[in-house]
C-alpha cells in the first residue's frame, strides 16, 4: 500500500521507526572503524608491526594488542639485535614460522602510546592510483584508474593537519601496500612479502582544478601537486605482513569518518585494478616521464623497479568531498561564457573550471581547522587527524 494511503499518524510512526531503524545502522557503521580497527591479526596469519623510537633508536614492535590509545607487543629490536630503520628488514631473512616461534617465546613486552609511534613506513616519493573504485569514479565523473607520483615525507597514526587558507581540503582513506626489496617484475608479487597499512591521501582540491587538464584528467595533471603538500600522507599505527595477502586483502574493509560522522566506506576486494594489475601497470611505465609535479614532467618513480619504502596508495572509495559538476551547471556555465563573451579570452574548459572552484569553496564538506578524521581499515588501524 502506497505510504500516502496511510492515515497521518501510522504514516508518522512508520516513518519514525524508518529514522530510528536508519539512526541505528548509521551508529553501527561508525563503531566498525572503533571496533574492527582493534582486531589483530593472529600470528598465524599475519604479523602486525609499529616502530617507535627509543634511546636514540628505531624499534620494531610486534604487536599483540591495540585498545585505540597504546599497543602492545614484543620489541623484536631488542629481542633480535636488529634496530633497522625499515620494519622489513628486522626480519629479512627469516621464515614466517620461525618468527612466529620467535614472538610466542618472547616473555617480555613493551607498551607504547599512539602518540610515540612512528610512521610505520617511511619515504617520500609514492605511486598513487585515481579512481580505481567504480563508485568514486561515478563521483568525480571519471570512468577509469590512472596513476600519479606523490612526493610527500609520511607521518604517523596521531596527526595534526596544518590548513592553510585558500584550501579545499578533502580526504581520501586509502590501502597502501609496500615491499620489502625493489620489485622489478610483476612475477616477484608471488614470492615477496608484502605490507599493507592504512593511509589517508589528503588532497587540495582547488590547487587540482587549477593545475589539472581537464579535457584528459586521467593524463594525471595537477594530482602530485595538490596531493604533496607536507601532512597529505598520515599512515596507520601499524603495517601488516600477511602469510596469505591474497586472502587477506578481500577481508579489508575501509571506513572515514569526520566528527564522527560516517562520510566513506568501502572493501578492497571492490578495487578496479586489483594489485597484480597495479604492479604490471605501473612497471609498463617505468622511465617514462609522463606525470607532472611543479611544472615539470616526471617519471613515476625513480629506475626501473618499484623501490622499498615507497608505499602504493591504491584508490579511495566513494564519499570525498568533491563531486563532479552536474550538468544543469555545465550548461547554465557554457550559456554565460557565450553570452558574456568570455568566449573571447577564455578556453572553454578552463573556464568551466575555474567557475566550479569558485562554487566548491561555499562546500561546507571540505576540511576545515577543528575538524577531526578518522581513517580505518579492519586489522590496519586507525589514523587520528587533527584539522589545525
Amino acid at each position: 500500500m502506497d505510504s500516502q494511503a496511510l492515515p497521518e499518524s501510522e504514516n508518522a510512526k512508520g516513518q519514525m521507526q524508518l529514522a530510528s531503524l536508519l539512526l541505528i545502522d548509521t551508529v553501527a557503521e561508525i563503531s566498525i572503524c572503533k571496533k574492527k580497527a582493534l582486531v589483530i591479526k593472529s600470528l598465524q596469519e599475519a604479523f602486525t608491526l609499529s616502530r617507535f623510537e627509543k634511546d636514540g633508536k628505531i624499534h620494531t614492535m610486534a604487536v599483540l594488542e591495540d585498545d585505540g590509545e597504546s599497543v602492545k607487543g614484543v620489541d623484536l629490536s631488542v629481542t633480535l639485535s636488529r634496530y633497522d630503520s625499515n620494519s622489513f628488514d628486522v626480519i629479512k631473512d627469516m621464515e614466517f614460522n620461525e618468527i612466529v616461534k620467535i614472538i610466542l617465546e618472547c616473555t617480555t613486552t613493551v607498551t607504547v602510546k599512539y602518540k610515540k609511534l612512528l610512521p610505520c613506513v617511511t619515504g617520500e616519493e609514492h605511486l598513487a592510483i585515481g579512481i580505481n573504485y567504480a563508485e568514486h569514479g561515478k563521483e568525480t565523473g571519471q570512468v577509469r584508474p590512472f596513476m600519479f607520483p606523490k612526493f610527500v615525507a609520511t607521518d604517523p597514526a596521531v596527526h595534526y593537519l596544518h590548513y592553510e587558507k585558500g584550501w579545499l581540503l578533502d580526504y581520501e582513506v586509502e590501502l597502501g601496500i609496500a615491499f620489502p626489496s625493489a620489485v622489478c617484475l610483476s612475477s616477484d608479487v608471488e614470492h615477496l612479502r608484502i605490507g599493507f597499512l592504512v593511509v589517508n591521501d589528503f588532497t587540495d582540491r582547488a590547487t587540482l582544478m587549477r593545475k589539472m587538464d581537464s579535457q584528459n584528467v586521467t593524463g594525471g595533471k595537477g594530482f602530485p601537486d595538490a596531493k604533496s603538500k607536507i601532512g597529505f600522507l598520515p599512515t596507520g599505527p601499524y603495517m601488516v605482513i600477511p602469510r596469505d595477502w591474497r586472502a587477506f586483502v578481500k577481508e579489508l574493509q575501509l571506513q572515514l569518518c569526520v566528527n564522527g560522522e560516517l562520510r566513506q566506506r568501502g572493501n578492497a576486494k571492490d578495487m578496479v585494478w586489483k594489485i597484480d594489475e597495479i604492479i604490471e601497470r605501473s612497471l609498463a611505465v617505468k622511465g617514462k616521464k609522463c606525470s607532472y609535479y611543479q611544472d615539470k614532467t616526471v617519471t613515476l618513480f625513480t629506475g626501473d623497479c618499484i623501490p622499498s619504502n615507497s608505499i602504493i596508495i591504491t584508490g579511495t572509495p566513494a564519499g570525498t568531498a568533491f563531486n563532479a559538476p552536474k550538468r544543469s551547471f555545465i550548461f547554465g556555465t557554457l550559456i554565460k561564457y557565450i553570452c558574456t563573451g568570455r568566449f573571447l579570452s577564455a578556453k572553454m574548459h578552463p573556464y568551466i573550471l575555474q567557475q566550479y572552484l569558485k562554487k566548491q569553496m561555499k562546500n561546507p564538506f571540505y576540511l576545515k581547522p577543528g575538524d577531526q578524521v578518522e581513517s580505518c581499515i579492519n586489522y590496519l588501524g586507525t589514523i587520528k587527524t587533527r584539522v589545525q
